[in-house]
């Protein structure tokens, strides 16, 4: 009798020393998977924002690129338009002269 009670209480020790065991193992486990989420969001943040930056600077490049286009243009229309004026400020002042003086 008294062997099967020194059984049931080594049995007992035994269940107790498993499930500290498994209790210790789960808490460091979720430890890690905890951690190893953590370090997942950073890394997509980093990768979000290093992608949201690349967009901006190409969607800046793009602007840039179109903004010179239209200056580019806008010159060549002033320079178009003070050349017609120069032709016929020259007709003008010739009409003029001639108006004046005859």
């Amino acid at each position: 009798m008294e062997n099967i009670i020194k059984m049931v209480v080594s049995i007992d020790q035994k269940a107790n020393d498993i499930m500290k065991q498994t209790e210790e193992y789960l808490e460091t486990r979720e430890k890690d998977i905890k951690e190893k989420i953590k370090t997942m969001r950073s890394e997509i943040m980093d990768n979000t924002k290093n992608e949201a930056q690349s967009l901006y600077e190409s969607i800046v490049k793009e602007a840039d690129e179109e903004a010179k286009k239209v200056e580019s243009k806008t010159k060549k229309e002033c320079t178009d338009i003070e050349n017609k004026f120069t032709k016929i400020k020259e007709i003008l002042e010739k009409q003029l002269f001639s108006k004046i003086f005859s």
